[in-house]
């Protein structure tokens, strides 16, 4: 039997904006103070919307159906830029790229996802594409976001992607379970 997946659900990013960012990371990944970052893998870059835990594999086709529902709204764009880091630049733990949600429709997003998957939501939406973390203790980042360049652009969020994380030996590696466009009527 199929040990229990870990799943969420995510925007992803497009290509050219993962090269562009990914470009701007290369020589901060090579930086002394900031060994102990684990970097995440390009490849995999998004926005989480949901997380959803662990889920029994036979139960990911209910999960799509579900997610159709959230497939009638329009697609947006949001802009991206700078880094920042959770909890506090000085004792942080995770390093982001920002993802700008002023008029609060990426929130409104994830709340729908949450909805139509009826998950109880704890923690404020907080929008953003994690680039690494300190699996350790925290590591102070204020140097580097001082002097890091992160590159402005648009985020196209034209479909929702449900997604499974596979954890241990390096890096979250990620896979595509389905890809939902927005904007698909459903016929009504």
């Amino acid at each position: 039997m199929d040990r229990p997946w870990r799943c969420f659900v995510a925007v992803p990013l497009g290509g050219a904006q993962r090269a562009s960012l990914h470009a701007s990371l290369v020589s901060s990944r090579e930086r002394a103070d900031l060994a102990d970052l684990r970097w995440t893998d390009s490849d995999g870059w998004h926005v989480t919307l949901a997380f959803l835990g662990p889920v029994e594999p036979d139960s990911v086709t209910g999960l799509i159906e579900l997610l159709t529902s959230v497939g009638n709204q329009p697609g947006m764009s949001v802009r991206t830029a700078g880094f920042g880091a959770f909890p506090t630049p000085a004792f942080a733990r995770v390093a982001w790229y920002g993802v700008e949600d002023a008029d609060g429709r990426l929130a409104g997003l994830a709340s729908d996802v949450a909805r139509a998957l009826s998950l109880r939501v704890t923690q404020p939406f907080r929008a953003h594409v994690t680039m690494a973390r300190a699996p350790g203790r925290p590591v102070d980042l204020r140097s580097w976001l001082a002097s890091a360049s992160a590159p402005e652009g648009v985020l196209e969020v034209d479909r929702i992607a449900l997604m499974r994380s596979h954890v241990g030996g390096g890096p979250g590696r990620y896979e595509t379970l389905t890809t939902i466009p927005l904007g698909v009527s459903d016929g009504v």
